[in-house]
């Protein structure tokens, strides 16, 4: 009997690197052309959109005990890894900044577009160049339900946003901060490229949530650096109601996913992905 495919698939970001929202099935760590992901795979059992019960996988971005750090973590054997398991769509959480006054700590950010401001993380290509469309970098049928799941949670959501994803694992300095919210982007976050395009890259649907702990340090002026005592303190708290806030939104998230592809990481036709492959003739 072949092994039942798992086709959704959880990436647990700062504060989710355990998993304990769901019954854990099994545990896998597959080798892939990549290398190993960042930590054991948990194999869970969860609610089905028809109210049955389905498998669905949670990786740990960081690894469980959080030794990864954004630049280091491999985001490529992670795609790959879930890929192989047949994964078609990614629930991802994330922690961020804000960059504007309006989005405050606590809100949920769940973002449609996003600006990557890294290097040395996509260096390693398999194959051949694949030039992918990546407008929208995030699949629109994930968002609306991660948004509307949040709304009836009565959770503050900004449906939409641009986050500046950095290369860390420093913060931004305050020229840098006010340089981001200047360019009307929304929030500052290191993991979020290129995860999403390594999944857009594999065609599986990919959305994040954006819990916000802080407003990053060009943004309030009363702002300073993470060191200064009481300013953590009120971060770190803030930071773990985050957290269970995200996992009460997994909980209500995940039975209104459907196990299909909505189809937005393939808005070309085969053909166009056969000739990029080089899977076709000609000296174009």
């Amino acid at each position: 009997m072949a092994e039942e495919k798992i086709r959704l698939a959880i990436i647990g970001g700062s504060g989710l690197c355990y998993q304990d929202v769901f019954p854990v099935v099994r545990r896998v760590k597959p080798l892939t052309r990549f290398g190993y992901p960042s930590g054991e795979i948990s194999i869970c059992e969860v609610p089905g959109w028809d109210n049955s019960t389905r498998k669905a996988a949670f990786l740990p971005r960081h690894d469980v005990d959080h030794s990864l750090a954004p630049h280091a973590v491999p985001y490529r054997a992670n795609i790959a890894a879930l890929q192989s398991l047949g994964v078609r769509q990614i629930i991802a959480t994330c922690i961020a900044g804000s960059l504007r006054r309006k989005i405050h700590p606590t809100d949920l950010v769940v973002p449609d577009q996003l600006v990557n401001l890294t290097w040395g993380r996509d260096q390693h290509q398999d194959g051949p160049p694949i030039h992918l469309p990546f407008a929208e970098p995030y699949c629109p049928t994930l968002r609306m339900v991660m948004c509307c799941r949040a709304r009836t949670m009565k959770v503050r959501v900004h449906n939409g946003g641009t986050v500046v994803v950095i290369q860390g694992p420093r913060f931004s300095s305050r020229a840098e901060s006010r340089w981001f919210s200047k360019q009307g982007w929304s929030i500052v976050n290191m993991t979020q490229y290129p995860e999403c395009y390594y999944a857009r890259e594999s065609g599986i649907c990919y959305a994040t949530l954006a819990m916000i702990t802080d407003y990053d340090v060009g943004v309030s002026r009363v702002k300073r650096e993470l060191q200064a005592g009481s300013l953590f303190a009120d971060v770190l708290k803030i930071f773990h109601l985050n957290v269970q806030t995200l996992k009460l939104l997994l909980r209500n998230i995940v039975p209104s996913v459907s196990d299909e592809n909505c189809g937005c990481t393939t808005p070309f036709p085969s053909e166009y992905y056969k000739y990029a492959m080089g899977e076709q003739g000609g000296n174009e």
